[in-house]
């Protein structure tokens, strides 16, 4: 497949399969599916989010040469692209902030700030290490940022530059891969890399409230749609808020995109 190949992906595993066995006694919880939705099954889903005018979605997918940004529309499914990126950037994670929207890169150290109408550049800033996923609370008024590790970083949402570090933790052990990432409900939720789990984290300690485990969810969908879509399909990786518990969830090479109510 078409996942970042270069990271270890034994110890990936490895590390997923301690985070599993911790999980299974987490808080109660419930993912209640709402609606399905079609999507762009050849869309590396990096950044998810809902569009202003709440009738798409804002989609940002990666890989060298084929990274973009665009639009959703969740009753075709079709991915309108209105960016892309040179070839020489692997796009990432996506937040918007007021009228524009800030998109990561992968290992190019580069954030480019886009117009949230027209989606044209109008500033790039660099930060150092890999940048995963990215995340705007408006009542703070701060980013928070993922770059696989178990450490988020705070940064400034005009200018870039970091703040602070919050280390991410589950029963005291550092939780690491923390990837696509969405603020919501005073929450930070996060998808967890090679997992089928997103979990909610405490901004003001890193501790990781609860859990929820999407895979009886997805098998059950996964049975009603073709093989060959099942078989390409790559981590979920994709977390937009709509209101209270209610969020649109997808993946990487998702043929479908989740409406979901996030319960405890």
């Amino acid at each position: 497949m078409f996942y970042k190949k270069y990271i270890n992906k034994l110890t990936a595993l490895l590390i997923l399969g301690m985070f599993c066995v911790q999980t299974q006694v987490s808080a109660e919880t419930e993912v209640r599916l709402i609606e399905i939705y079609p999507s762009d099954s050849e869309a590396f889903t990096q950044g998810f989010e809902l569009s202003p005018d709440t009738k798409n979605l804002i989609l940002a997918t990666g890989l060298y040469g084929k990274s973009s940004i665009g639009l959703l529309d969740l009753e075709t499914g079709e991915y309108s692209i209105k960016a892309n990126l040179s070839e020489e950037y692997f796009g990432e994670g996506i937040t918007i902030v007021d009228d524009f929207i800030w998109q990561l890169t992968w290992k190019e150290g580069k954030a480019f700030k886009r117009d949230l109408a027209s989606f044209e550049i109008v500033d790039e800033q660099s930060y150092q290490g890999e940048g995963w996923g990215i995340a705007y609370d408006a009542e703070a008024d701060v980013i928070w940022m993922s770059d696989g590790t178990s450490v988020l970083q705070q940064r400034n949402p005009q200018d870039f530059t970091k703040m602070a570090e919050l280390e991410v933790t589950y029963n005291g052990q550092p939780v690491v891969n923390l990837n696509e990432l969405e603020f919501a409900n005073d929450l930070i939720y996060a998808n967890i890399w090679y997992s089928d789990k997103i979990i909610a984290i405490n901004p003001s300690n890193g501790e990781i409230e609860y859990v929820y485990d999407f895979g009886e969810l997805l098998q059950r969908v996964d049975n009603e749609i073709a093989d060959e879509l099942v078989d390409q399909k790559d981590v979920l990786n994709g977390i937009a808020h709509i209101e209270g518990n209610q969020f649109y969830i997808t993946g990487k090479l998702y043929p479908y995109v989740l409406e979901v109510e996030l319960n405890r």
